[in-house]
């Protein structure tokens, strides 16, 4: 079962309020894809909208999509010229809009490497791949960024450069620019000044990381939009230290550890133009005001599904502020405010009263979620029940003793020969004897071992704890499922039983499905059971607070 912390992190999650309050989550169904799960997700205003999955590229443009099958997709990224670039599996791809994907090598056959990121900044390009960081000025020649000839795997990137001159200011000469990598060498920052032909490098500093690099590495380097912070993002936290005038020797990193639901891991951090905080995890999509506030799932149904990437402008086809992919779904933020209000009530013309509100639409009444968690974990073979049963087997394990058995059998036969002379009346006379024996021998043997020492120690206890570890972690993963189907569905029905008048008919439809579609999940978590339940408890839908229970299940 859960410890009172992790509970108490939960709840924390499931109580908290909506971040978007008034936003919602639809599904963009025009997708040319086939199911796959989608990776990687680009926009830019003017360009279009691109998505990535484990079979090509989407490329909406103008309303119409367009589909490219290539490897599996990593990252993707426009240019200022408006080419697609596409890190894959494979190597990297670049995609005009007139036409097709094309390869592009880095150097010295590199293509084929594994490209992990791309970063686009203001026409220039740096590309993180299995042999090191390149970049490009204008995505013609590629250029390495690695320490000599002994390339070393980037995973993250990221581009810091110096703020433009102001309108009318003298021209200071080259940018200097800042491209921080994360990879099998750690956290290096190389600056240059640019040019036409390239980087023209200056230095190149490995810093002290943030964690020491035998934890789990990063997952993601981001910039604020301002260039004053860098994140250094862990599945499980966030290292923040300020951009300018750092100094390696004297850097001090803020640590973020945010509130998550159990089990839940970061895979991308996206700090929005809008005053919000994206943590992109693979239990949900989670947002905030700030690093430092207290992060919220967003709207369902990007607030309980496993996620990979996100994007958010303004500039978002159909009036949406933000676009994330779930799995295999492209969800779009939607603002409701931005919809027409709703007419005012009628006043009935018979007694000039207004007409009384639509009735509340009362979901079935639903078991505790104590008794539905126990049942789907009993089912699924990880109550705890089951591990204390196995630590009684292994050390009663002692009192059983190795039993050998052995059987004898022995068999004796003696042959043998015996000359003698006899002189008898006159005459000698040779004598011949035969001897002749035979003997058997039966036996049988029962041995006993007992290996008491096991009683306080047994011999497999490290395997069994190594089979528990795991055995809890699903058990966590199992329980966080049900609470989100849970605890989802109980907020529909509040919403149902006391705004159903505020709602339109096709929302309220909506509505409705969703809670079907969770009560189904929770069903076959419990094997039928709920379904049992509520059979032997008809009647009107009522708040389940106290239901009685059964223990009848289908199974």
């Amino acid at each position: 079962m859960k410890g009172a912390a992790e509970e108490a992190v939960e709840e924390a999650m499931v109580d908290a309020p909506a971040a978007e309050g008034w936003a919602r989550w639809r599904v963009v169904d025009a997708l040319p894809s086939r199911g796959e799960l989608l990776r990687a997700l680009a926009f830019e205003q003017g360009h279009g909208l691109a998505v990535g999955d484990d079979a090509g590229v989407s490329w909406s443009r103008d309303g119409t999509w367009t589909r490219a099958q290539l490897p599996p997709v990593r990252d993707l990224a426009f240019d200022r010229t408006g080419r697609l670039w596409i890190g894959t599996d494979e190597g990297l791809y670049f995609w005009s809009r007139d036409a097709r994907p094309q390869r592009r090598t880095l150097r010295d056959g590199e293509g084929s490497s594994r490209v992990s990121r791309i970063e686009a900044s203001e026409g220039a390009l740096v590309v993180a791949t299995q042999g090191g960081a390149y970049w490009s000025s204008s995505g013609s020649v590629f250029q390495p960024l690695g320490s000599g000839s002994a390339d070393q795997a980037v995973a993250w990137v990221a581009v810091r450069r110096a703020p433009a001159p102001a309108t009318g200011a003298p021209d200071p000469g080259p940018r200097l620019t800042e491209v921080w990598s994360f990879g099998s060498e750690g956290l290096v920052r190389t600056r240059g000044l640019e040019a036409a032909a390239g980087l023209r490098v200056v230095d190149r500093v490995v810093w002290p990381l943030p964690r020491p690099a035998a934890e789990a590495g990063a997952v993601d380097l981001v910039f604020d939009p301002k260039s004053d912070r860098l994140h250094v993002v862990y599945p499980d936290a966030i290292a923040i230290a300020r951009a300018e005038g750092l100094d390696p020797r004297t850097v001090r990193w803020q640590w973020i550890r945010p509130v998550m639901p159990p089990g839940a891991l970061i895979r991308r951090l996206v700090v929005g133009s809008t005053a919000r905080v994206w943590l992109v995890t693979d239990r949900g999509l989670l947002v905030a005001g700030a690093l430092e506030e207290r992060f919220a799932r967003a709207a369902n149904p990007a607030g309980s599904r496993e996620c990979a990437d996100l994007v958010e402008s303004t500039a978002l086809p159909g009036a949406s502020q933000a676009m994330v992919l779930c799995r295999a779904s492209l969800l779009a933020l939607v603002d409701d405010a931005r919809a027409p209000a709703a007419e005012p009530a009628a006043v009935s013309a018979l007694d000039g009263r207004e007409p009384p509100p639509p009735p509340a639409i009362l979901l079935p009444a639903d078991p505790p979620l104590a008794e539905i968690r126990s049942r789907a974990l009993a089912r699924a073979g990880l109550a705890a029940e089951r591990a204390e049963g196995l630590w009684r087997g292994l050390r009663r394990r002692a009192f059983w003793p190795s039993l050998e058995l052995r059987g004898l059998y022995d068999a004796d036969r003696d042959r043998g020969t015996s000359r003698n002379q006899s002189f008898v009346s006159g005459d000698t006379r040779n004598l011949r004897d035969l001897d002749r024996g035979e003997g058997e021998q039966y036996g049988a043997t029962v041995a006993l071992d007992w290996e008491l020492g096991g009683i306080a120690y047994p011999e497999d206890s490290v395997d069994l704890y190594r089979e528990l570890r795991q055995v809890t972690s699903l058990r966590d993963d199992v329980s966080d499922e049900i609470h989100q189907l849970y605890f989802e569905r109980q907020r529909i029905r509040e919403r149902l039983a006391r705004a159903a008048g505020a709602l339109a008919p096709e929302e309220a439809a909506e509505l409705v499905l969703r809670a079907a579609e969770l009560d189904s999940g929770l069903d076959a978590w419990a094997g039928g059971w709920i379904s049992a339940w509520r059979a032997a408890n008809e009647g009107p839908p009522a708040d389940p607070s106290h239901p009685r229970r059964i223990d009848h299940s289908i199974d």
